[in-house]
């Protein structure tokens, strides 16, 4: 089984927690820090460009946005109303939530799109891992 990446902002302690839980809950999902050089270097391949969102990449796909919180609630068997409500409330909350919590906006992408072959390169290793640390120094 192809181990599926869960980008977060590692910059709040509150999101390395929630990382955090989310291992222990899904063992095929890893999160990685939206800051690592890792996945910055995924994003620039995958999208032209760094934006900051909800990503889910699994397999050959990268959720994005509502799409990555749907598949996300769906692979951690989270009642499939509560999944759909969050996928619908997603569009309109990001950016209030993310101006407050993330001192930023998420990008406005959503969807599902396949993993661009020059993108792969930069998160096969990140798949291997097993344990991401998500506390900081």
């Amino acid at each position: 089984m192809t181990q599926s990446l869960l980008v977060y902002d590692g910059s709040t302690d509150l999101f390395r927690r929630a990382a955090e839980t989310v291992t222990r809950c899904a063992t095929d999902i890893t999160p990685v820090p939206w800051e690592s050089d890792a996945i910055q270097a995924f994003l620039q391949a995958q999208f032209d460009d760094l934006p900051f969102a909800f990503i889910l990449i699994e397999g050959e796909s990268v959720h994005v946005g509502e799409a990555a919180v749907k598949e996300a609630l769906e692979g951690l068997d989270v009642a499939a109303p509560v999944a759909r409500l969050a996928e619908q409330v997603y569009p309109t909350a990001a950016a209030p939530f993310g101006r407050v919590v993330h001192g930023q906006v998420p990008a406005d992408i959503h969807g599902t799109f396949p993993l661009d072959e020059a993108a792969k390169a930069h998160i096969a290793p990140l798949r291997q891992v097993h344990t991401i640390p998500v506390e900081t120094e």
